[in-house]
């Protein structure tokens, strides 16, 4: 691979990263459970209450969450548990 294919490459996915934040962080829903998030792991069900929307909402919006990389998810069972990233 040449050296300038390799850079382009590199900025292509530091550009594709960020725009996935910065979409992610964009809407409101997706920062409220973001702060939801910040005192430790939660299940989907809980997030579902706190944020008071329907399941498969809430679930698209920490999908959202997840690919741009700000949560991690852990299944247990059919229990989805969702944390920040890093923590």
């Amino acid at each position: 691979m040449r050296y300038t294919s390799l850079i382009d490459e590199v900025r292509n996915n530091t550009v594709r990263e960020f725009l996935a934040i910065t979409k992610a962080l964009s809407d409101e829903t997706r920062v409220r459970a973001l702060l939801a998030l910040r005192d430790g792991e939660l299940c989907l069900c809980h997030v579902v209450g706190l944020l008071e929307l329907a399941p498969s909402t809430v679930s698209k919006h920490l999908d959202v969450l997840h690919q741009a990389r700000l949560v991690e998810r852990r299944k247990d069972g059919r229990w989805a548990h969702f944390r920040l990233a890093g923590r």
